[in-house]
């Protein structure tokens, strides 16, 4: 059976706002956070979806509610709450500053950068993941592979729900678990880089095979 899956990523929140780690914790959406979503919905709102899934944290939850509300075919779906695409656990450095704690975890793996952009710009988001997990205390924070492990779930529950149907799904989750959900079907180089928040991408499941047919689009026709 043939799917397409639409996943947005949340509007922006206080916590992107203000530059903080925010993983399984959660903030609000702003104003323009809200706004964005909103013009989401509007893109969206000629798609009839079968199903929408979000992850159990409130921002994904909110947007998806948000887009819901524009949607010309949307009355009486109902929101799919998975925690398995819940966002990747910090740890003890959820809520702190983004630059402060990857200057600090490239520190202590013997690498010194003046901004968190180096940083970024010079390992992956799996290698930054791992240092994040050596240097949380408690090693509560979670690592590359055990995020992709949960997600893979997540996508396996999503795929057992639809397995006799042809479907076209909403998934609205968060931008480290759309980052792995798309490095696991397109090694394109056109389809890397930042998730932006309330961004659509889109991906088709045929025969088979999975395929990434847009990434990170804030403006692009859908359809």
């Amino acid at each position: 059976m043939n799917k397409k899956l639409y996943v947005v990523r949340h509007g922006e929140t206080y916590l992107n706002r203000y530059h903080k780690l925010q993983g399984w914790a959660d903030s609000p959406l702003t104003e323009e956070g809200k706004e964005v979503a909103i013009r989401t919905g509007e893109r969206l709102s000629d798609i009839a979806f079968d199903r929408v899934y979000t992850s159990d944290l409130g921002r994904t939850i909110e947007t998806a509610e948000l887009i819901l509300k524009q949607n010309k075919h949307a009355q009486s779906i109902e929101l799919r709450r998975l925690k398995e695409f819940r966002e990747v656990f910090f740890g003890s450095y959820e809520g702190e500053r983004i630059d402060r704690v990857v200057l600090q975890i490239a520190a202590e793996q013997g690498f010194h950068y003046e901004t968190g952009q180096e940083v970024f710009a010079n390992h992956s988001m799996s290698e930054i993941l791992s240092f994040i997990k050596q240097a949380d205390p408690l090693s509560d924070a979670e690592d590359a592979d055990e995020l992709q492990a949960r997600i893979e779930l997540g996508m396996k529950q999503m795929m057992s729900d639809l397995i006799d149907q042809d479907a076209v799904v909403l998934l609205v989750t968060h931008g480290i678990v759309i980052r792995h959900i798309i490095d696991t079907y397109s090694d394109h180089p056109d389809h890397q880089g930042e998730v932006k928040n309330a961004s659509v991408s889109v991906l088709e499941f045929k025969d088979g095979e999975a395929s990434v047919v847009m990434f990170n689009s804030l403006s692009e026709a859908l359809d």
